[in-house]
This record gives structure tokens, sequence and C-alpha cells, in this order.
């Protein structure tokens, strides 16, 4: 038998209210699930937020959600680092550390774990875009991301970099900011690292000023570089196309040089990335069984997920704890996007999972950050790469 988790124990599943800028907050009606539930237990934890837990013997899966109106005064923001600002690509942090640590500079509400992130050194570098308050810290990849614009408007999407290095009337493309790319032209500046990673085959320019930037070296070692903290690292990756990496080679100390960088469709306060992306437009995602392993695609596990409801103005965060047989045994993806539907997602993405998962909420008498469910891992929490945290702020 499972226990429940003893803050919901009490809580009768019904509507709770109360007033904010002239108006009645009522929380959102959950929709019928598709599966057959013996818990549904609902309350208010701030305003615009509603809480859920849900139990279905089906699986028996075990879910939490955290269901935000963000007209309400709440944001969705990335965090990476203990403080207000980011800390630089790598490192792992708990998640209820981080949210914690932000907690010292303003009202957080609650949030969740956010991207997967490297294994290999450097350790914790998320695997696509993370970007903090408008920094850029971890360049896009090749995975959807949730992206906030900034008027506090959260999308899903694709970034994309628009580079160029001109030098010496030379024009190429830069692929990647803040991510190494072994085929291509990469700009990383100091919000990433305090130095470059150590790698071979690389033709590392290091600049100061920007546009124009000055060379003060070229590095091809594989010790790593010291990044500037008003310039940066220009790299050539070891599979970049030849006329990239000689015209990298050929730059000496004193050379000028341009470096532009942004990023497409748009430049976001805050994003983080996940995969695959679950639900679009009402859809679910018609390769959400393939593309990857099996064990990761249609085999159970621990999840989480972010979705959008109410053309952007609702954010669902939902986690499902798993590898935890007989109280609950984790989602297929499949499973996690029909899930996010019946909450009211009509556009979804898949974060990281496993042990990683994890959601952490407010207590509404304490203000305490508490952790609302079981992270599959004996040790406990498990230390990740970013989290998505909400937070008390108006547009």
């Amino acid at each position: 038998m499972f226990v429940r988790p003893a803050y919901l124990v009490a809580v009768v599943a019904s509507v709770v209210t109360f007033g904010c800028v002239g108006r009645v907050y009522s929380s959102p009606t959950l929709a019928p699930l598709p599966w057959p539930t013996d818990t549904v237990q609902t309350r208010v934890i701030a305003d615009g937020v509603t809480q859920r837990y849900v139990y279905s013997p089906r699986g028996p899966w075990a879910v939490q959600v955290l269901d935000v109106d963000l007209a309400r005064c709440n944001a969705a923001v990335s965090v990476k680092g203990l403080g207000s600002a980011p800390s630089g690509a790598a490192g792992r942090v708990r998640t209820t550390e981080l949210l914690r640590g932000l907690s010292e500079q303003t009202q957080v509400i609650g949030g969740v774990n956010a991207d997967f992130f490297s294994l290999a050194a450097p350790l914790g570098v998320p695997v696509g875009a993370l970007v903090v308050d408008g920094i850029v810290v971890a360049g896009p990849g090749d995975q959807s991301v949730l992206a906030v614009d900034s008027a506090g408007v959260p999308r899903i999407t694709m970034l994309h970099v628009n580079g160029t290095l001109t030098t010496a009337g030379r024009t190429l493309p830069v692929t990647n900011w803040n991510r190494v790319a072994r085929g291509g032209i990469a700009f990383l500046d100091a919000h990433y690292a305090p130095r470059t990673d150590t790698a071979s085959g690389v033709i590392e320019v290091i600049v100061t000023g920007r546009n124009p930037s000055r060379v003060i070296d070229v590095d091809t070692l594989t010790l790593g570089v010291g990044i500037p903290a008003d310039g940066g690292v220009i790299i050539a990756g070891p599979n970049a196309p030849a006329a990239a990496r000689a015209a990298l080679r050929s730059l000496v100390a004193g050379d000028t040089v341009r470096v532009d960088v942004a990023l497409s469709p748009l430049h976001p306060r805050d994003a983080v990335g996940g995969r695959p992306w679950l639900i679009r437009d009402g859809v679910v995602n018609a390769s959400i069984d393939s593309g990857g392993p099996a064990s990761f695609n249609v085999g159970r596990n621990p999840r989480t997920a972010a979705g959008l409801a109410d053309n952007g103005r609702r954010l669902i965060l939902a986690v499902v704890d798993g590898r935890q047989k007989p109280y609950s045994d984790g989602m297929s993806l499949r499973e996690l996007a029909t899930l996010m539907t019946a909450l009211g997602a009509r556009d979804a993405i898949n974060l990281d999972g496993g042990g990683s998962t994890t959601l952490v909420f407010a207590d509404p008498d304490t203000r305490a950050l508490r952790i609302a469910n079981r992270p599959s891992d004996k040790e406990g929490e498990r230390a990740v790469g970013d989290a998505l945290a909400i937070v008390k702020r108006c547009r």
C-alpha cells in the first residue's frame, strides 16, 4: 500500500478562492482524466497557483501538478546557481537548493527540475538552451525549449544561432553560442564559464572587447584557455571546414575581428530545454514512440513535463513518480502526453526525468520550500543542471 503525501491527506478536492487585483481567483476545474483515479486533491497555494495531487491505480501513477495562471503576477524563470545571477553552464545543484537560493531575492512559489544535462566533463552543462534573465548561459542545441519572452509570455519552440565572424574582409558563419561546435565555429563568452573546456584538435582565438574585438592570443593546445570577461573565445572545432580553421589559425595578436551572434526566432528572457516536444497545437507528436532508446520513449520512467494552456496564459508543471511499485510506476512518453492533454495543455515539452524528477512548492502557511513528490534515487533528491521556477512578478 502506498502512503499519500501527509500535507494533502486532509485536503478536500474542492475549489478555493481568494481575491487579488480586484477580482477573485478560482482554481481551474480539473477535467476528467482518461484513467480511473481514487484520489484527486486540490488546493490553492498562492494567488493564481493551484497544486494538485492525483493518484491512479491504473499505472499505478502518483502525479503532482502546479497549475499556474501567469496573468496573476506569476512568472516562469530559469535558474542556474544559488543566486539571482547564473553561475555558468557547468555544475549541478538540487532543485530545492536552486529554488531556495532564488528565494533570497524574490518570492518563489514552486518549480521543477528542468533540462537534461551532461554527465561528461564539463559536468552539468544543459543539453539544450539555457537563458537566465536574458543571459545566454548555454546556447541552443538540436532540441526544443520552453522560452519566455520579455513580456512574460511562454512558448515552446526551437532556438537557433544566427552568427558571423568577420576578419580581414572575410565573413564566416558562427553556428554556436556558448556551446562548442565540433563541426563549425563557436563563440564562448564569460557567461558560459571562466575557461574553455580541454579538447583536442581545436583552434581557440582569445579576444577582448566587442565589435571590434582585438585578438590577444591564438591557442592550439589542449589545456583550455581563460575567457576574458569583456570578450570571449572563438573556437573552430576539430571537424570545422578547412577554410574556417585556416582563417582562425592565420590570426595573430593585435588583429581585429567582429563577432555577431543572435538567437532566433526570439531572444528569450528565460528559457530551458527539453525533449521531445510532446504536444503541438493540441496534437501529440507522431514520433513520440521513436527517435531514441525504447527504454526512454516507451519505457515507464519518472517524468517531468511543462505544458501551456489558454493561449499561453496558463503554465502547467507536472511530475509523475516512477520506479517505485506498487506506489508509482512512471509513464511512457505517450502516457505523459495523454496526461498533459487531460490537464489542459495544447503544447507540452518533456523535461529531464528519472532520478531528476522533482516538484517543489512553497507551503502556503510557512512559505518553506518542500518537495511534493518522491524522487526515485535511493539517495534522495538528485543534483540537476538547472530548474524552472515560478515566482511572484507582475508583467
